[in-house]
């Protein structure tokens, strides 16, 4: 019904502008299921709770919804992302990114405008979906011919943080809130980089900012020929860069190899992490084996150790939890999978904390 509404609309304002759209793209993600946890803290009494939830990148709520509708004529288009994943009547809706883009001078230049998204210059995931553009601006991408797989650019762009002492703003302040990006592919390997600049209109505390940003992806692609279905990459961000506040200084960073052949996938993810007070080592081991085209069941492990101040004394870890998996499709991108979980995290020397849970989840996609 929403895809028809949606159509229908945008077919009368395409009438009544008197043009005709070329493409017109929809679609979407509906993720959901049924959620119970259980808590034990060594001396105390349990703890349950049980909710309608999906636990695998669905939001902290009761799910998520999102859409995504793609406008095109000739070298024009736009592009729309609406997303829910609270949904008390309090929450509002959600625009993820709002934007008009533009390809020029023989699709060498593209000038993107409104709330952006899906920037060339992303972490992409899995364990980090950032990016340093995301907020009302212009974004700027060269993309010459002569050197093919290069995207080279700026964005001007709004604060990132609130202004709490009103004033008036300048053109330089805009400036030192600019996106520096650059990404490059080749049959070898693929790079992204971007920096964000940092001014001194959004202080969140007196006399003190956020400090500049930079995020990073860099994938390894010349082992895809030698065996299928390996790769291997990294991504991360760094946050605080130039700050006399420690407090915001921190930074996240993976490694992943994966070995997906059609029979089964197996995925090493290694992190290390630091803010205040905190030194982290993750260790993330997953398989899985495709039984049927319709069926896999696997599971993954984690393994946490902290080496900062904020670490818990005289304890090996700081946590670990093994989680097995049936997943069930009856479409692509759209499946049934039923995860347990159980995880044990030490409060200190003589308590710990033993988690259970049990997702049933749903996955609609369109």
């Amino acid at each position: 019904m929403i895809k028809k509404l949606i159509v229908i609309l945008f077919a009368a304002s395409v009438a009544a502008g008197g043009v005709y759209a070329q493409t017109l793209e929809i679609s979407g993600e509906m993720k959901t299921g049924l959620y119970w946890e259980k808590t034990d803290v060594t001396g105390e009494e349990s703890k349950e709770v049980a909710k309608i939830h999906n636990s695998d990148d669905a939001g902290n709520q009761e799910g998520r919804f999102r859409m995504n509708l793609h406008m095109k004529k000739d070298m024009i288009g736009m592009k729309v992302r609406f997303e829910q994943d609270s949904w008390s009547s309090a929450q509002p809706n959600k625009w993820a990114f709002a934007f008009a883009y533009g390809d020029f001078i023989d699709e060498q230049l593209r000038i993107v405008v409104g709330r952006l998204g899906e920037s060339p210059w992303s972490a992409g995931g899995p364990d980090i979906y950032q990016e340093l553009d995301n907020q009302l601006g212009i974004r700027t991408e060269i993309k010459p011919n002569f050197i093919p797989g290069l995207n080279i650019g700026f964005v001007l762009n709004t604060w990132n943080e609130p202004i709490y002492f009103p004033k008036e703003q300048t053109l330089i302040d805009i400036l030192n809130e600019s996106v520096l990006g650059i990404s490059y592919t080749s049959d070898y390997f693929h790079m992204r980089f971007s920096y964000r600049l940092d001014g001194n209109a959004d202080v969140w505390a007196a006399d003190a900012n956020e400090g500049m940003q930079m995020m990073y992806r860099l994938e390894e692609r010349a082992l895809r020929k030698a065996a299928e279905g390996l790769s291997i990459w990294v991504n991360g961000w760094w946050k605080g860069i130039g700050t006399d506040n420690p407090d915001t200084v921190s930074n996240n960073n993976w490694f992943y190899a994966q070995y997906a052949p059609s029979q089964f996938t197996t995925q090493l993810r290694i992190g290390y992490h630091t803010g205040v007070q905190r030194q982290e080592l993750h260790t993330r081991l997953s398989f899985y084996y495709n039984i049927f085209d319709w069926l896999f069941i696997g599971a993954s492990g984690t393994f946490r150790i902290d080496f900062g101040d904020s670490a818990v004394k005289d304890v090996p870890y700081k946590l670990w939890n093994v989680e097995p998996q049936i997943r069930v499709t009856f479409a692509p991108g759209t499946y049934v999978a039923f995860v347990y979980l159980y995880e044990n995290e030490p409060i200190d020397p003589e308590r710990d904390k033993k988690t259970q849970k049990i997702n049933l989840r749903t996955v609609f996609t369109f």
